[in-house]
């Protein structure tokens, strides 16, 4: 059986080093979602972009954990690049935004692993769950690609006994035939 795309995407960047305005990106990690949503980044929560929001994350994407000095790259073109920009950044977030799908199946009388009430930001779960299973460094975890990182969240969750679903590239054509279905219903 072939591995699952997303699970295999979350671990096999083919080696790729992205720039942009010039600036050798990192690995886009934890650290780097945990800042960007702390600064409120239209990246994290899809909001209208400037060219001082697309420096800004360039800035963020350049750090590593612990650092959070953001030095923003010079550009002199202003906002005439913009667009190619923001799809050269989206296509950098796309390469590690890979999440393999599962869902928890809670057993009878068992209490829900995570909480929904006062529930810490995402990153920070994730950071915890992984050290808690792994006992790597916090540096390491905080550094992982974001997609490795959800993979070992998913590991540290099924060894404290969670029965994780993982999602078949045909369960995953179902949803999306089932999607497809319901937008031609709604027109």
């Amino acid at each position: 059986m072939a591995l699952d795309r997303k699970l295999g995407a979350a671990f096999i960047d083919g080696g790729v080093q992205h720039r942009i305005i010039g600036v050798k990106l990192r690995p886009f990690c934890l650290w780097h979602h945990y800042l960007l949503q702390a600064i409120d980044s239209p990246f994290i929560h899809k909001g209208d972009v400037t060219l001082f929001d697309l420096k800004t994350a360039v800035g963020v994407c350049r750090l590593r954990f612990r650092d959070s000095r953001i030095r923003r790259p010079l550009f002199p073109l202003g906002d005439r690049k913009l667009e190619l920009l923001m799809k050269q950044m989206l296509a950098y977030l796309g390469d590690y935004l890979q999440r393999p799908d599962y869902s928890i199946r809670e057993k009878e009388g068992d209490s829900p692993l995570v909480g929904p009430r006062g529930a810490p930001p995402e990153a920070l779960q994730v950071v915890w769950d992984v050290i808690g299973w792994s006992h790597w460094s916090e540096a390491y975890v905080w550094e992982m690609p974001i997609g490795a990182a959800y993979v070992a969240q998913a590991g540290a969750l099924r060894a404290r006994g969670a029965d994780l679903d993982f999602m078949t590239p045909k369960e995953r054509e179902f949803q999306e035939k089932m999607k497809a279905a319901e937008k031609a219903k709604a027109k």
